[in-house]
């Protein structure tokens, strides 16, 4: 395995009953674990898989609570777990922001805050991490994470802009974010509907797609169903609980 992602939370905006917004746990083939975005719920999911003080980083996309709504949580857990001796070193939260004063969350003992930007590529033991600009109601980054030959990408959330193919490109599993039914207008909202991902898939050349953020009204297969009008690879709805591997 070159990297698994699990998904804690496909919803946007609120979360299902005892489910969770946007969360993903990624683990690299080197042991590595981290967390991509903290939504409502995510940290009750996470901890049905791992302890807290096994999280290796953890990746912001933007502040809006249905991305964030567990972070000052998650920081909470960290200092306790320094206190009792069970967090060896700080957590490291890259966070999309140009600058620390975009962030409204600080450092504190157990974790700090880095403020990444478009552009930005980390190199993290086993996988490097690119972080782009999407096209939302706040600075938001999406991100592309590669180990082992593999790319997984996750857009965040964003309407659709051709500018986002060549960061997407030859994912071999695209995580996009499909807020609305084809038929309706999403970027007004800041979003993408299910043809426009499906549209975004194929350009880029993408090998796999799960469709998350997901509505919470109409009948969620429809969405798959639309995205394969303009895509020909795999299709996956997103749900708690679910594996990814990649290689």
């Amino acid at each position: 395995m070159t990297m698994k992602v699990t998904v804690l939370g496909p919803w946007g905006a609120f979360p299902k009953a005892g489910e969770a917004t946007a969360g993903y746990l990624l683990e690299t083939g080197g042991g590595k674990r981290y967390l991509i975005d903290c939504g409502s719920g995510v940290l009750s999911a996470l901890q049905r898989i791992i302890p807290l003080h096994a999280l290796d980083g953890a990746f912001v996309s933007h502040r809006h609570y249905d991305h964030t709504a567990d972070l000052g949580c998650l920081q909470y857990g960290c200092l306790i777990e320094s206190d009792l001796a069970l967090r060896q070193g700080n957590l490291p939260i890259y966070f999309a922001g140009e600058s620390e004063a975009e962030i409204a969350y600080k450092s504190m003992k157990g974790s700090v805050i880095y403020p990444v930007g478009a552009g930005r590529k980390l190199k993290l033991d086993d996988l490097t991490v690119t972080f782009f600009k999407t096209y939302h109601g706040v600075y938001c980054l999406g991100m592309a994470f590669e180990a082992g030959g593999r790319k997984l990408v996750y857009t965040a959330d964003t309407t659709f802009d051709e500018r986002l193919i060549p960061h997407c490109a030859d994912a071999d599993v695209l995580i996009a974010e499909t807020s609305f039914y084809a038929d309706m207008e999403a970027s007004e909202y800041g979003h993408m509907n299910a043809a426009e991902v499906a549209t975004l898939a194929k350009e880029a050349g993408a090998r796999k797609l799960v469709l998350t953020h997901l509505p919470h009204f109409g009948e969620l297969p429809k969405l798959a169903e639309e995205a394969a009008a303009g895509f020909e690879g795999e299709i996956v709805l997103a749900t708690c609980g679910l594996d990814i591997s990649l290689g």
